[in-house]
Formats: C-alpha cells, structure tokens, sequence
C-alpha cells in the first residue's frame, strides 16, 4: 500500500505538515517537478539519438579510412539533399615563447608610431593586442594568429616574432560537433536541424494547443503533496 504524503521538505531540509503549505507552494512544486521530469526525459533521448548517430556515422568512417580518407568525415543521401556530419574543432594553445612574440610584435608597432605615427600603425597594433587576448579557457583565435603570420612585414623582429609564434602553437582537440543538415535542392544552401531549446519556442497557437493537449492527457507525473 502506497504510503501518505503528509510533509513536504522546504529549502532548509525541514519537513513541514502540509496543512502548513500554502496552494500556491503545493502548485509550484507541483509543475517544477513536472517540468523537471520532461525535461530529463527529453535528455535522455536526444543523448539517445547523439550516440546512435555517432556509431552509424563511425561505421561509415571506418569504411571510409580503409579508402585512405582522413579528417572531419560526413555522409550525403543519395540525391545530396541531407548531409550529416562529425565535425572537430581545434584550439591554438601556444606556450611560453607567445610572450617574446608579442613583445617583438608590439615593440616594432611601438617604434612606426613614435616615427610616423599614422592610422595604419594605430590599427595594426589594435590587431596585434586583440590577437594575444586569450578567451575564458585560455585559448587564442586561431583565426586572429593565423591573420598574424600572414601579415609580411619587412623588419627583423617581426620576421622573428613570426617565427617564434609558429614555433609556439600547439593545436589541441577542442569539441566535436554533430551537424544534420538538409535542403530543399541541389541549388540551395544547407540548413542545420536545430536541436536547440531556444530554438524551438512555441507560437501562440501552437504553445496553447500544447498545453490543451498535455492537460488531456491521463496519468502523468506523480505529485508531491
């Protein structure tokens, strides 16, 4: 026999009699638990989906590098309007010597502007500084430091500060992404399905008609209280 709920535990961990606890409160616990519950399953499931997307694609892939293929790997439908892929994200990390490169990088700017100064120079130090600004785990752009060792300048310290920086990078393995695409043609763009909670926000029809629906249906989540 199911046992009576007769105390509902508040944020302190104190178990309170219920006639203590407010309709509203009962409420509240009520829908968060609810929501809580959907919200797990719904994880669940789209791990679900991730893992088993991941082992038909590995599949391919394993096929593919017996052929001597490397890299990112994505697969096509046969009439080229879905395109799934595994794509990996690489991160620069450079080590120590990144420091006597940004001297010598900014040091040459330092000196074209105390000589002629000029808009120019102002820019180019701009570019230089935000390039060594490292993001919240610690990483460079790559796409800023590449836009530096492009850059041909002729001077010795920034043929050297060259140098040292491509001494210096050290690529690491950053997040894999899992990417469904479709189109509607072979001439149109590629558009990503969204498995994005923000993404998916409900219309004023729509989100009353799901809630209409939700509120038929039998059963559900047990309640608390």
């Amino acid at each position: 026999m199911k046992k009576k709920v007769t105390t509902m535990r508040d944020s302190n961990g104190d178990d309170v009699p219920l006639k203590y606890v407010s309709k509203y409160d009962k409420a509240k616990d009520r829908a968060v638990r609810k929501i809580l519950g959907r919200f797990l399953r719904a994880r669940q499931m789209l791990e679900g989906v991730v893992a088993e997307t991941i082992a038909e694609l590995e599949a391919l892939a394993d096929t593919k590098e017996r052929l001597g293929a490397k890299g990112n790997f994505s697969a096509r439908s046969f009439d080229g309007l879905i395109q799934v892929s595994i794509r990996q994200q690489y991160n620069i990390f450079l080590d120590e010597r990144v420091v006597k490169a940004r001297e010598l990088m900014l040091g040459y700017v330092e000196k074209v502007l105390a000589k002629v100064g000029g808009n120019d120079a102002q820019a180019l130090r701009l570019i230089v500084a935000e390039a060594f600004k490292a993001n919240a785990q610690g990483f460079l752009s790559t796409g800023k430091i590449m836009s530096l060792l492009k850059m041909e300048i002729d001077n010795a310290d920034w043929r050297e500060a060259k140098r040292i920086l491509q001494d210096s990078i050290r690529p690491q393995k950053g997040k894999r992404y899992l990417v469904c695409e479709r189109r509607a043609s072979t001439q149109a763009e590629f558009r990503p399905v969204r498995l994005d909670i923000a993404d998916c926000w409900p219309e004023e029809a729509e989100r009353s008609s799901a809630i209409k629906s939700e509120n038929g249906e039998k059963g559900g989540d047990e309640d608390a209280g």
